[in-house]
Parts: C-alpha cells; sequence; structure tokens
C-alpha cells in the first residue's frame, strides 16, 4: 500500500537533521513509523505557488497514482474529484473543520463544504469531541468517521523532574488561546514570574503588561522544547468551545508535548480534553476567564507536592496512549480498512 501525506505547512526546510533526534517527529502525524506496519508512506511539498490551498488543489491529478491521500488540507481537492474520479482513497486529517462548520452555519459556503465534504472517504479526528460533532450535523459522514489521538515524540521529550525554574510558562500561537486571561493572572501574582511565547498577534488588544511577564515572540521550536524541561508549571489558557477561531482543539500540540516533557499542567476545561487527561489525575483544570481560580490554583502547585504527581502521571499516559508510534498504529489500521481491494 502506498501512502501520500500533504501538510498544510513546509517540513523539508523547517526540520534540518535527522527525524527523532535534530528534532521530534510529532508534526509527521506517525508517516515515519507506518512502515513498521506495512504501509510505504511518503510526503510531496509543492512549493511553486503561492498559499496550501492552491497548491493542494493542482497536487489532485499527482496524487490519484497512490492507495491513500492523507492530510488537513486535501479538502480543496474534491472539486477536482467531482470530475476526475480517481481511484485513491483521500482521507481528511481533521484539525479545524468542526470550527469552520460552526463558523459558517447557514451561509451559503457552507453548502459547498458539504458538498464538497462528500468526495471524501474518511475522515480522521483527533478527539471524540469532533466525531460526535460530524456525527450530529454532517449525517452523512456517519460510517467515514474515526478517531485516532495526536501523537507526540516520546523519545525526544525526554521528561525532566528535578531542578526546574519557577517561572509559569504560557506557550502556543494559535488564535484560540487566551494571553489576556494569563496576563490578568499575572496581575493578580505579581511575585511569580510568567514567560508567554506566542506571536504578536496573540496580544493584539492586550496593553499594560505587568512587570512580572515577559514576552518572547515567535520563537524556534527549539527553544520552546527547551522551556519545556526548565519551566515550573505550564499554564494552557484557551477561549471556551464557543469561540470560533483557531484550532478545533487548540493548546493540543503544546498540551502533549508538555506531558511527556514532565512539565506540570493547569489547563482550561475544554471538552476535548477528556480523551487525553482527566483533571487531578495528570493535570489540574482551570475554568474559562476566571483569573482569581485560576491563581488560586497555582497557589496550590506551589504549596503543595502534586504537581510532580501529576506530571509523572502524565508522562506515563503520553508513553502509553500518545506516542506518534502508537498514532501510526491506529492510522494504519484505518489506512488498511478503507484498502482492502488496493
Amino acid at each position: 500500500m502506498k501512502v501520500l501525506y500533504l501538510y498544510s505547512g513546509i517540513r523539508k526546510d523547517k526540520f534540518r537533521g535527522a527525524i527523532g533526534i535534530d528534532y521530534p517527529d510529532t508534526q509527521f502525524y506517525g508517516l515515519n513509523h507506518l512502515s513498521k506496519f506495512g504501509i510505504d508512506a511518503e510526503y510531496k511539498e509543492p512549493r511553486k505557488l503561492p498559499g496550501f490551498r492552491l497548491r493542494h488543489f493542482l497536487m489532485y491529478f499527482a496524487s490519484r497514482k497512490y492507495d491513500i491521500v492523507f492530510g488537513p488540507s486535501i479538502f480543496y481537492m474534491m472539486l477536482w474529484r467531482k470530475i476526475f474520479p480517481a481511484k485513491a482513497k483521500f482521507v481528511l486529517l481533521n484539525i479545524n473543520l468542526t470550527r469552520t462548520l460552526a463558523a459558517n452555519k447557514g451561509n451559503f459556503r457552507l453548502r459547498i463544504i458539504r458538498w464538497l465534504l462528500k468526495e471524501i472517504d474518511a475522515v480522521v479526528c483527533l478527539t471524540n469531541v469532533q466525531k460526535e460533532y460530524l456525527e450530529r450535523y454532517m449525517p452523512f459522514l456517519k460510517g467515514k468517521l474515526y478517531f485516532a489521538p495526536f501523537g507526540v515524540d516520546i523519545n525526544y521529550h525526554k521528561p525532566v523532574y528535578g531542578g526546574r525554574k519557577k517561572y509559569i510558562l504560557s506557550a502556543g500561537r494559535d488564535n484560540g488561546r487566551d494571553y489576556k486571561t494569563v496576563i490578568e493572572t499575572a496581575r493578580l501574582m505579581p511575585n511569580e514570574e510568567f514567560h508567554i511565547v506566542a506571536s504578536r498577534r496573540n496580544l493584539i488588544g492586550i496593553k499594560e503588561i505587568p512587570n512580572n511577564v515577559r514576552i518572547f515572540f515567535d520563537l524556534s521550536p527549539k527553544e520552546v522544547y527547551g522551556k519545556y524541561r526548565e519551566a515550573g508549571i505550564l499554564l494552557l489558557i484557551t477561549h471556551d468551545d464557543a469561540f470560533q477561531d483557531g484550532s478545533d482543539c487548540s493548546g493540543q500540540t503544546v498540551l502533549v508535548e508538555a506531558m511527556a516533557s514532565g512539565l506540570p499542567i493547569i489547563v482550561s476545561r475544554k471538552r476535548y480534553l477528556r480523551d487525553y487527561i482527566s483533571d487531578g489525575k495528570e493535570a489540574l483544570f482551570v475554568d474559562f476567564y476566571k483569573p482569581v481560580k485560576i491563581a488560586e490554583k497555582i497557589k496550590f502547585f506551589n504549596n503543595t507536592n502534586i504537581g510532580l504527581k501529576l506530571a509523572k502521571s502524565a508522562r506515563e499516559r503520553a508513553e502509553r496512549d500518545f506516542s506518534t508510534e502508537k498514532m501510526a498504529e491506529k492510522l494504519s489500521k484505518i489506512f488498511k480498512s478503507l484498502c482492502i481491494l488496493c
């Protein structure tokens, strides 16, 4: 079986060196492990045209020679498939489909999305929340929906349990992050040091940054991984589930990377978390937009030994359920089920 991966972002120029050694394989969605399960997988990155949507749209004809085409942006190819059928099975990785559908309820664009979705052979959801949403609002997808947990490179991200610094880390560039609440929490705790790793757009409209907050814009992945290894607490604060911007599961990558790194976690109570962690077992949950309550959770961390307990439990959970090899194994079963006659 031959599988083609199509990523939304560039991989070849962004990651240099040996996969799993010089950089983690997390952002490859299990591709490098698929050979262990009898699947020949590769990825292609057309770069002559601007915009990944246009690039993927025009790759349809080259992709038809594969048995499976997999990725988060293949949706745009389905217009061609309406005209030129292909034997290849097209499998959509659901990164933000739920949010896209919710944001377009009742307008013409939703009708176009539904029309194109009918050409997709399968949708891989990273949480059961996404799967349940699609079953409810896109019933024609029933039988085509699968859940595969997001995988993290557990070998690259080594756990660190001692010698950490005391600063509180908030990281991520997804638009679903709520840095206003993080900064309001920091304002309530002037004796604590906060580090925010984000893009400039994440802090638009936020003024009067307290002196105990340090901002780091657009750090390299390696610099972010270094902060996972040295921070005292991860404060993963997002907007609520009704917020219609960013990815479906805002914070998911940072969450599993922190789990693998042995970094204690305080996280907003998103619905998707039920597939990854439990409150009081692998992390502490906090309600949305409640800086006073978040400050109380931080004080609880500081006054007890619960941080180490949660961090070890989270690392064990990542090893058991969320490695990139586990993701590849799950995907291999999905691909094979779709391609019995390939």
